[in-house]
């Protein structure tokens, strides 16, 4: 499995037979050898986890597969697919997946959460290996917001992580953002205590890798922190 971080909450996944990339912003993704399918996700329709351009892949593999959350298609249409060279018969056969759904295509499995924010995290099963991707799915703590929003922001991230508390991934990618001052970690490590998380890979941090390092001289993180990379 080989990871290769390209920009804000973009990594791709390299597999045997398959090629996975999360939520394209922006960036220089990796050559992918031609024979292996691609499978683009999207988590969500903000624009620093979709870029139209990400249709751009078709001119360069044979093998494409986008699988989009469902915010997207109702945000922008097909008119706007059209519109940026995204013809009718690619735009049939994009994959656009609601929250809390099971989707199996020929050699992937397919689940989502229902984000905190917009749109779905994903869950990927491909060849033995089993990959989560958050998108906006974070505990959205924010200093001078109301107590009440903030505990009621807590239930709901709490909520959707419990649904995986204990469940195995071999590699997870979770948001880490330094724009939430001192509570910048808690969505990270509540995943990593109630998941069995081999790697964990910090997304969303805004070009300020320093978190990744403040998290790791945390008390909080001594039992995960030789597990987590960029």
């Amino acid at each position: 499995m080989n990871i290769t971080y390209v920009e804000h909450s973009c990594f791709s996944v390299e597999l045997d037979k398959v090629v996975l990339i999360f939520d394209y912003f922006k960036g220089q993704l990796p050559d992918f050898e031609p024979e292996k399918t691609i499978y683009v996700f999207s988590s969500h329709n903000h624009h620093d986890h979709f870029n139209i351009d990400i249709f751009q892949l078709l001119n360069k593999y044979p093998n494409v597969v986008y699988i989009f959350s469902k915010d997207i298609k109702k945000k922008f249409g097909r008119k706007f697919f059209n519109t940026h060279g995204v013809v009718d018969e690619v735009y049939e056969k994009i994959e656009f997946i609601d929250i809390n759904k099971t989707l199996e295509i020929s050699d992937l499995k397919i689940e989502t959460l229902n984000s905190t924010d917009e749109g779905v995290a994903f869950i990927v099963t491909a060849e033995d290996k089993t990959i989560y991707h958050a998108g906006d799915l974070n505990l959205w703590w924010w200093n001078g917001r109301d107590q009440k929003d903030n505990e009621s922001a807590r239930e709901r991230f709490e909520e959707e992580i419990n649904k995986i508390k204990n469940r195995h991934f071999d590699a997870a990618f979770v948001v880490l953002d330094p724009r939430q001052g001192d509570e910048f970690y808690l969505g990270f490590d509540y995943f990593m205590k109630n998941t069995n998380t081999d790697k964990v890979f910090p997304i969303h941090f805004w070009g300020d890798s320093s978190v990744i390092e403040r998290l790791k001289e945390m008390k909080c993180s001594e039992d995960y922190r030789n597990k987590i990379f960029l």
